[in-house]
């Protein structure tokens, strides 16, 4: 049998902790020169994330599967956001409960991107209609007009035509916020997700696409790939709001009148309020996940995932 000497048992276990620490350090470091950018919730997140690569480190604050309609961040989130070189969020009140942090950062320097300014933006008018309105880098004039005409739909991610619009503005901002020439990936980006909006066109145009929803938040989608929305279980721009009893028999009588053979429901909504509903109607109740990546490799995997669920519950 060989014999180790003692000094030698313990020099390795050493050596080998010096080399781990070492190498743990040094990505470590590696991480920290890199610029951050903090994106405000997953499915924002992975866009970001595929156009700059590995120019710089990309951190989401809302934790994927939780509200961004109700998240409220807590002391390290908001040093991590004025930390960075540039925040991306939704805007449209979307982060109803970042609002303030958010300007409290553009106030002390930090870049805040918000992706609402750089899209034509679907309106809800007083009266319940909705049109689209040419979004404006004018953060002021957009709050003074909303006040005027009605509420702006903040879910825009769910039409990649809405991305695309965005993208340029948004390779620019954050660019030069990292000090990156981000043209390439800005170009690859672009050219996946018109091949997103092809596919998707051409799941929806096989069949009759009319959506009852968890709450208003099929607007895009509806308007990209020429759906009708219905209605939803909560007929409210956000989940914070609930709905009454006559606008539960409203919406059951629309979905009546139509035929439509499920309903779908997801983060917000209750589960016992959409199986009521179904059961009572007769129809299936689908969940689908329209607020966040849950599991989904990227941004153009939710989307493909989100539309075939559709697809088949309605085909």
């Amino acid at each position: 049998m060989r014999i180790i000497p003692k000094i030698l048992i313990g020099i390795c276990p050493a050596l080998f902790a010096l080399s781990a620490c070492s190498s743990s350090d040094s990505t470590t470091e590696a991480d920290s020169e890199r610029p951050t950018v903090v994106v405000a919730y997953s499915v924002l997140g992975s866009i970001v994330e595929q156009l700059v690569g590995d120019a710089a480190t990309v951190t989401t604050l809302i934790p994927d599967g939780q509200d961004p309609h109700e998240f409220e961040p807590s002391a390290k989130d908001i040093e991590s956001l004025n930390n960075s070189n540039i925040v991306v969020s939704n805007g449209l009140d979307f982060e109803e409960g970042l609002e303030e942090t958010l300007e409290n950062a553009k106030t002390a320097g930090v870049s805040v991107f918000m992706a609402g300014d750089h899209i034509t933006v679907r309106e809800l008018s007083d009266e319940g209609h909705d049109h689209a309105d040419e979004a404006t880098t004018d953060t002021t004039v957009v709050k003074e007009e909303e006040h005027d005409h009605g509420a702006f739909d903040p879910h825009l991610w769910l039409s990649p035509a809405a991305m695309l619009e965005m993208l340029p503005e948004l390779s620019k901002a954050v660019g030069a916020a990292i000090g990156a020439d981000l043209s390439v990936q800005l170009e690859t980006l672009v050219a996946e997700l018109k091949t997103l909006d092809a596919e998707i066109q051409e799941i929806i145009g096989g069949i009759k696409c009319e959506l009852v929803s968890g709450h208003d938040e099929m607007g895009y989608f509806a308007d990209r790939y020429g759906c009708e929305v219905i209605g939803a279980i909560i007929p409210s721009l956000s989940t914070t709001s609930e709905a009454s009893a006559g606008e539960l028999a409203d919406l059951k009588a629309e979905v009546e009148i139509h035929g439509v053979p499920a309903i779908f429901t997801g983060l917000g909504t209750s589960p016992a309020v959409a199986q009521q509903l179904a059961t009572e109607l007769g129809v299936k109740a689908v969940t689908l996940s329209t607020h966040f990546l849950d599991g989904a490799a990227n941004y153009q995997e939710f989307m493909l995932r989100m539309t075939k669920q559709i697809a088949e519950a309605l085909g």
